[in-house]
Order: structure tokens, then C-alpha cells, then sequence
């Protein structure tokens, strides 16, 4: 079967994304947001992602045989008494439309809902036969939190909790509070490593339980009128509260015009470093209450591997504390665990339920766009860019590296997904921007204006993994500053990750148990403290990404080269790209990031561009 998973809905969504999936196997899956160079695709339906994927099958539209959506659409739209279109095919043509998609007939066109979207990509795709699930995010069509099991091929609800006791937009409302922006829970999360937790009930907001927690400041059955989402509602419920228990005020934020970068710019009244300690009982606070639902999960489902999906499994500090819960025997948190997600999800939910064996993860999502060595060449002739071609780029990259520099790293196809929203998801979807031409009470906000649609948990920034990622050695520890402020132009706390070949990984991180997604934090060892200081955290862990060669031999094999330089086969991983804008997706996008940014090196496919001599480690310093 062919099936194309989508996410995201024509002026109304954001995180769209795309992706095949050929007889239970994944061929391509892409974000929106990496051709349109637009940070979320806000408002953009799946189209050039949907392309993509096509013509990485050699397919068009007349050859699937079903589009899934990652969201129950029509029902979500019933449930709020807003029009839906008058069938199936005239909601395809707005969403994937014939002068676009020319077809001679339409395939089936399927609404997902949401969480079973979320809990089908972390079920299917872990290899597992079975498992306890748990989806956690802002909300789906009418639920934040879903325990479910997975056994034989099918998932079954065990329990739900309603949109007003939102994990995720608690922890929004806490990155609003704190001047981040309440889509900034990656930012807090790092934040959080330098506080100290306080009063994890918020000052009565929470209670806990070893098996459960209840929310005390919103109503658990909170609906929103004239919106098809209570994110707004839930968050300002929290805001109230949180102004009225908390020693600090909240961090107000105005959008101001700075004439450095050309552009308005948001200016909070205070540094959110000084509410650290917030955001530390915030992360304390997510931390107790998922734990405990993971004790009811796995006590009543009977299982003791758990399975993760949806925003708040973007946050690595929170499955680190899951990972070494004694109760977890075995934790896979579906990388892409965010709205990007549920295309994929949403994919191999209705393959499976039409029969095809779901072919699992094996430590890489390099799905997206890819370049020949001559396609790139054409591209660095044109730009005029001066370039080598090195006999061996993983060596000549090391060089630079060894030398104090940094570069850019493009290489194979691009890896998918890494960064939501917010932290756990904002928003339901929005109105079609074309609706049918009767509509009941128009949504006020339609899930919430320039960040409608539904969202997912923010993580610690983009994760590149190694296929269009920003490189350098881990030492010294400046060597964060350099990057996070000269060259990055962010924060100077926000932490960064390494990525080790797996056969180092015992030493410097003391397991030997594989982490390909960079998506959990571990311990830190006293040697790998000492040999890679600028990806360790305040709290002395990391969030480690380990390399196989048989996964990745071309990143791999740059790390060794690395080591033989510099006596540790580890590297500092970020993703490419400059602030407020995505991963760079192609050739193009790689030069002009490299020549905006004062980077040292690219290694672009197998050419090397560098800065005129005497600038190496020079660049932003």
C-alpha cells in the first residue's frame, strides 16, 4: 500500500510536514518549513514536503492509494459546530490541489486522530511487538494525555485526560511567565539546568500523587468558544495564578524595532536568566507528574516498556528521568515526536490497519532532500564561492576542527524533525482559509491566529544529527560561548549536545545502550566532563546523540577522524542554521547561512569552503 501521511492545513497550522510510507517501509518525509525557509511553516500546507516525497517514490498523486491526515479534522470541526466542506474531495483539493497535484482520480482521503497519530509513530516504529504508550502534548481534538498500550499490531485507549489539565500548556504558560514566549520550552528546559526547584505545587495548582496529579487552578472540562483549541483559555488561567503565588512578576515583553539587525525584535523587561529557578520548579513539576503517570500506565497496562509521543516528548531532561525510572525496563521516545510527527504516524496507522508489516526505526531519520556531487558543484560554480575537493572531507573537515574551527556539515539527505513548537503543543487546528461558504460562530482565533494548528513540545533546538549540522570540538568550554553568541546570536546558557561514536559513549556517558535521536539526557562521566566541557550542562549531563558506523558512515567516520586528532572521538552538534530561521535544506541555503554566519569552514557534500586564510578559529572570536 501507499499511503502519504500529511500534517499541517492551507492558512491554518504550522510544523506541516509530509511523508511516504511504500508498503510499510518509509521512503521520504519532510518539513514545510525547510523550502519555504518560513520557521514553522505558519500557515502552510505540506505542499513542497508533499512533492518531495512523491518524487523520491517516482510517484504522483494517481499512485497512492491513501492520504492520512494526522488530525480528525471533520470531527473537530463538528465538535465545535463549525462547518466542515461538503466531501471528502473537495477537502483534498484544498489541501493538495490539482494544479499542483494534477491526478486523473483521487485517492482516499483519511482523517487520523491526533493522539492515535502520535501513539501509531512511537508503537509502529519502535520494533517493539508491544508496550505501554504514552502520548503527552497541548491538546489533540479534545484530549492533552493519552495512556494507551500497544499489543499485536493494534492500540488501545486506556485512559485520557482533558484539554484544562494540559502538561503542555502548563509548562507554556510558565515560558510565557518568564519572558521565553510560551513556544519556547526548549529555552526553558535548558534554562531550568541552572535554577533550583521551589514549591512544586505552584502554590496549590498541583497536587500529586505517586500515580497521579490534578491541576486545581483550571477546570478539567474548560471548553473555548469560538476557538478549536483551549490553549488561550488554559494558559491564561495559569498566568492568573502564577502572577498572584509567585515572588517574581511576570516578564512582560514588547516587540520593539532594532536598528542593529533592521527588523522589530522582542524586549523583555528583565534577562529570563533570572528566572531560572521558575523554570527549574516548572521542569520539577512536568518531571513528578509524568512520572506518576507513567507508574499508573505501566501498572494497569501490565508492561514495562513504554513507548513516548507527542510535544512533551521532545523534552530530553524529562526522558532522561523516565529512562532510569526502575520501573522502565526499555523507553523509546519517537523522534519526531512532534506535529511533524503525525504525518508519519498518521501514515503507518492506516498501513497497518490495511496489513503492511511497519518496517521500525534503525537510528536515523535522514528521509528529506538530498544532492548529488554534481548538483552541488553546479551550485558552488555558480555562487562563485572559491571551494576545494579534498580526497577525503571527513579528514580535511577534522582538520579545521582540530585547528579551533568551526564548520558547516552537509551531507546525504537531510534529517527530519527536532524542534516543536511549544512545549507540549499549541493549539488545535484552524478554520480552512477558504471554508465553505456557511460557517457557525467564526473562531475568534481558529486555534490561535499566527500559531495556529496543532503543536507539539518544544525541544532544545533543532536536531540536525549529523546531516546538516554546525561542528566543533567540545574543548574548551568557551567554545560554547563562541557559538551560542558569535555565532548563533542566542543565549549564552543554552546548552549544546555531542555526538560520539557508539564505541566511546561508555566512556564518556557510562552506557553503552544506543542514542541515535539525541532526544534523552544522560549522566556525564569524570572523563567525559573533562574532554568535552562545552556540551555538559549545569547539572552535569548531556544530551547525547551516538553514531554507528553501519547507520552513518560518513559522520562517523568524521568523528574518528576527529579523535585521532584530538584523543576523544566526540563532537559538538548543532543544527545549521541561524537564529529564527530553519535548518538549512539545500546547497544553497548551506552557502549563504556560511557566509551570513562567521563560521571557519563548509564542508558542502564532498567540497570544502573555507574563510581566507588567517581566519580559521578566528571568526567570531
Amino acid at each position: 500500500m501507499r499511503v502519504l501521511g500529511v500534517n499541517g492545513w492551507p492558512g491554518a497550522s504550522h510544523d506541516g510536514a509530509a511523508c511516504l510510507v511504500v508498503d510499510g517501509e518509509v521512503i521520504a518525509l519532510a518539513e514545510e518549513e525547510r523550502f519555504t525557509r518560513n520557521k514553522h511553516a505558519y500557515g502552510e500546507a505540506p505542499l513542497n514536503a508533499a512533492a518531495h516525497c512523491l518524487a523520491e517514490g517516482g510517484l504522483t498523486l494517481d499512485d497512492i492509494d491513501v492520504v492520512a491526515h494526522g488530525w480528525d479534522l471533520p470531527k473537530l470541526f463538528r465538535d465545535r459546530d463549525l462547518d466542515w466542506f461538503a466531501d471528502d474531495a473537495a477537502a483534498l483539493e484544498h489541501l493538495l490541489p490539482k494544479a499542483l497535484f494534477p491526478r486523473t482520480r483521487d485517492p482516499r482521503l483519511t482523517f487520523v486522530n491526533h493522539h492515535i497519530a502520535h501513539a501509531a509513530s512511537a508503537y509502529h516504529l519502535s520494533g517493539r511487538d508491544r508496550g505501554a504508550v504514552l502520548v503527552l502534548d497541548g491538546q489533540g481534538e479534545d484530549v492533552s494525555t493519552t495512556l494507551a498500550v500497544g499489543i499485536d499490531g493494534e492500540i488501545k485507549t486506556l485512559r485520557t485526560y482533558t484539554p484544562g489539565w494540559s502538561l503542555g500548556y502548563f509548562y507554556a504558560a510558565v515560558c510565557e511567565y518568564a519572558g521565553l514566549g510560551s513556544d519556547a520550552a526548549g529555552k526553558m528546559m535548558g534554562l531550568a539546568s541552572y535554577g533550583t526547584p521551589q514549591d512544586l505545587t505552584f502554590g496549590g495548582a498541583f497536587g500529586f500523587t505517586d500515580e497521579d496529579f490534578t491541576i486545581g487552578v483550571v477546570p478539567p472540562d474548560l471548553r473555548s468558544t469560538g476557538s478549536t483549541d483551549e490553549e488561550t483559555a488554559t494558559i491564561r488561567h495559569w498566568l492568573r495564578h502564577l502572577e498572584k503565588v509567585l515572588p517574581d512578576a511576570p516578564n512582560r515583553s514588547a516587540r520593539c524595532f532594532d536598528p542593529r539587525v533592521g527588523r522589530y525584535t522582542k524586549v523583555t523587561d528583565r534577562d529570563p536568566f533570572e528566572y531560572r529557578d521558575i523554570a527549574a520548579t516548572a521542569q520539577a513539576a512536568l518531571e513528578r507528574a509524568v512520572m506518576a503517570l507513567v507508574r499508573t500506565l505501566l501498572r494497569e497496562s501490565g508492561e514495562t516498556t513504554l513507548l513516548i509521543a507527542g510535544g512533551v516528548g521532545f523534552n530530553a531532561t524529562l526522558n532522561g528521568k523516565l529512562m532510569r525510572m526502575p520501573e522502565v525496563r526499555d523507553l523509546f521516545v519517537q523522534p519526531l515526536a512532534g506535529d511533524q510527527g503525525v504525518s508519519l504516524g498518521a501514515a503507518v496507522w492506516v498501513a497497518a490497519q490495511e496489513g503492511d508489516r511497519i518496517q521500525p526505526m534503525k537510528g536515523s531519520v535522514a528521509w528529506g532532500p538530498q544532492w548529488s556531487p554534481d548538483e552541488i558543484r553546479r551550485v558552488l560554480e555558480a555562487s562563485g564561492a572559491a571551494y576545494t575537493e579534498p580526497a577525503d572531507i571527513a579528514a580535511a573537515t577534522a582538520d579545521v576542527l582540530a585547528a579551533g574551527g568551526v564548520a558547516g556539515w552537509f551531507q546525504g539527505r537531510g534529517a527530519v524533525g527536532g524542534r516543536a513548537r511549544g512545549p507540549q503543543h499549541h493549539g488545535a487546528l484552524a478554520t480552512p482559509a477558504r471554508p465553505p461558504a456557511r460557517r457557525r460562530r467564526p473562531p475568534r482565533r481558529a486555534g490561535g491566529a499566527a500559531r495556529a494548528g496543532a503543536g507539539a513540545a518544544p525541544a532544545p533546538g533543532p536536531r540536525a544529527l549529523g546531516h546538516r549540522s554546525m561542528v566543533a570540538v567540545p574543548n574548551p568550554e568557551q567554545t560554547r560561548d563562541r557559538v551560542n553568541v558569535r555565532i548563533k546570536d542566542r543565549e549564552a546558557w543554552r546548552p549544546f549536545a555531542p555526538s560520539m561514536q557508539e564505541e566511546a559513549a561508555e566512556a564518556l556517558i557510562g552506557t553503552t545502550t544506543p542514542l541515535p535521536y539525541m532526544i534523552v539526557t544522560t549522566p556525564v562521566t569524570e572523563a567525559g566532563a573533562a574532554v568535552m566541557p562545552a556540551v555538559v550542562h549545569s547539572d552535569r549531563t548531556t544530551r547525547p546523540q551516538t553514531v554507528a558506523a553501519d547507520v552513518d558512515p560518513l559522520y562517523h567516520r568524521l568523528i574518528g577522524k576527529v579523535g585521532e586528532r584530538t584523543g576523544t572521538a566526540v563532537i559538538l552538534n548543532t543544527s545549521f542554521n541561524g537564529r529564527d530561521e530553519p535548518v538549512v535544506c539545500s546547497p544553497r541555503d548551506a552557502l549563504a547561512t556560511f557566509h551570513r554566519l562567521p563560521m571557519d569552514a563548509l564542508a558542502l557534500g564532498p567540497f570544502l569552503v573555507r574563510r581566507p586564510d588567517g581566519a580559521l578559529g578566528e571568526a567570531g572570536a
